[in-house]
């Protein structure tokens, strides 16, 4: 049997000021194996967002571990953990930012021109991926001011897998409908591990692979 991507053990994270008010991870264990759309549903305020940003590496539990690739996280510095969350994570959250005065092209490029690395012709052949991928070839050169709500939420999927990342967390997303099936391509593909924070029902939770319910900060199957 193969050894999961990301493993969470005994997780345990209280935020008593985070977002709209306190949230908490009480013991959260789970697998996700590669290749597979896990979908962890449940209702507002139960603790699944933040479990998400453990998991991804965002917030730092205060209790437990976060394994990747058989490895612990605990042991890395910051400066370790920012470069493994960047190459191997990315993240679709509610709110579509993209800066107005730049086009979507050039927002869904930000990332990779941030992250450096790459020659300009690795970078353009990436952005461009992304693009057709998602299905925004036609208004690539929009400012992303003038998108519609749905074009936004698309361009936000298209940034955060602009890299190929190994996980793909997303957390309550706009659109559901329409980027779910993108996720479950990026899943049959490329290999992504899709973790998909879902209400308790509703496409993700339909797409899903394999279903995770949380209540009061507690992950269950």
């Amino acid at each position: 049997m193969n050894t999961p991507l990301l493993r969470c053990r005994e997780v345990h994270c209280r935020r008593p000021l985070w977002r709209e008010g306190p949230s908490e991870v009480r013991g959260a264990s789970a697998d996700f194996g590669e290749a597979r759309f896990h979908a962890v549903a449940g209702e507002e305020g139960c603790g699944k967002n933040l479990f998400l940003h453990v998991a991804g590496l965002l917030e730092q539990p205060d209790r437990g571990e976060i394994i990747f690739e058989g490895a612990a996280t605990s042991a890395l510095t910051p400066a370790g953990r920012d470069e493994l969350r960047q190459k191997n994570f990315g993240f679709v959250f509610p709110a579509c930012v993209l800066l107005p005065s730049l086009s979507l092209l050039e927002n869904i490029a930000f990332p990779v021109l941030k992250a450096g690395g790459s020659s300009d012709e690795e970078q353009a052949e990436h952005t461009l991926a992304a693009l057709h991928f998602c299905g925004l070839e036609d208004v690539a050169q929009v400012s992303a001011g003038d998108l519609t709500a749905t074009q936004r939420a698309i361009a936000a999927f298209a940034r955060a897998i602009i890299h190929r990342p190994r996980i793909l967390i997303v957390e309550s997303a706009a659109e559901e409908e329409l980027l779910v099936p993108l996720a479950s391509r990026a899943v049959i593909e490329w290999g992504t591990t899709v973790i998909w924070g879902a209400g308790r029902d509703g496409a993700a939770v339909r797409a899903a692979d394999r279903v995770l319910t949380m209540r009061e900060g507690i992950i269950g199957e």
